[in-house]
């Protein structure tokens, strides 16, 4: 059993903890607000660059030697993919509860369907945490992009998604998946396994099949060209997807310490109530040896 002396001394570093942990969680609670602010603005965005890019595909057919069309039998189904590149995105710092280990099972997982596919597979990182978790496993690293990690910024995506695309179109890989944390709400993460290349007309075909075509290209007339407009989207596309990709990733990251740092916090609480509790009694029960030894003492002085 501990001595009083060692349950005072518990009670204090446990303290010091609680004030770490409640002091984290504060700054967390702040660069939070920011991250969902920078994420909830960029969303709209990043999703109607998408969808106007889908809409122009089902009205203009990217030629079959387009650069971000891959190779034919990576995309029909009649050829097994060959190499597959795995984007991991996690945190530089840890204390964020399940963040990290969630996205890294889901790489795993990624990597053993692919290998049991008879791919060949590549993992590159974005984040100090999963580069250091898969450096001692045997796993083909191709990249750690170290710079991207920290503050967001739109030049860090851009300079990511540009490496990504040159390695694709100099046929370095066939496909490239990003793995990161979608934010949800300030306890909620929720992993993706996003595709990012090569751009699929599987919309275009199920649409010119069924005869429709959407009301946005028929009220609009294109300048200068549906072609040319696609042209330039596609060229913004992939930095503004990276953009909030990792947008997604910084504000799930402060989400999900902040959340974790609010259950260390009452946790510590808990544990300080419960020693609190032992060292009362404790010193109760010295208190009351003394007592007894000086009634005794006393009783045997009248005897």
């Amino acid at each position: 059993m501990p001595s009083i002396k060692d349950l005072k001394k518990r009670i204090g570093t446990v303290k010091n903890t609680q004030q770490t942990t409640r002091a984290m969680k504060m700054v967390s609670a702040a660069k939070l607000r920011r991250a969902q602010e920078a994420i909830q603005s960029q969303r709209p965005y990043a999703k109607r660059i998408s969808e106007l890019i889908q809409e122009l595909t089902s009205v203009v057919e990217l030629p079959e030697n387009h650069p971000l069309r891959g190779k034919k039998e990576t995309l029909d189904g009649t050829g097994q993919k060959k190499k597959i590149l795995l984007v991991l995105v996690t945190s530089d710092r840890g204390l964020c509860g399940g963040f990290n280990s969630n996205a890294i099972k889901a790489c795993q997982r990624q990597i053993q369907a692919h290998l049991e596919n008879g791919s060949e597979v590549e993992v590159s990182f974005v984040g100090r945490k999963g580069h250091e978790f898969f450096k001692s496993r045997k796993v083909k690293s191709a990249h750690y992009y170290s710079e991207v990690g920290g503050k967001v910024t739109f030049a860090k995506a851009k300079k990511l998604a540009d490496e990504l695309l040159q390695r694709f179109i100099d046929g370095e890989v066939d496909e490239i998946k990003l793995i990161y944390n979608e934010f949800k709400n300030a306890v909620t993460q929720k992993v993706i396994v996003e595709d990012f290349l090569p751009i699929s007309a599987a919309n275009s075909e199920k649409e010119k099949s069924s005869g429709t075509q959407p009301k946005e290209i028929r009220d609009y007339i294109i300048k200068p060209d549906p072609q040319q407009v696609l042209k330039e989207l596609l060229a913004k596309n992939f930095a503004i997807q990276t953009f909030r990709i990792l947008l997604e990733s910084q504000a799930g990251e402060h989400g999900a310490r902040m959340s974790a740092m609010e259950n260390a916090t009452k946790n510590a609480g808990e544990m300080i109530r419960k020693l609190t509790l032992q060292f009362n009694k404790q010193r109760q029960a010295g208190i009351t040896k003394e007592l007894l030894e000086i009634i005794a003492g006393s009783e045997s002085q009248k005897g």
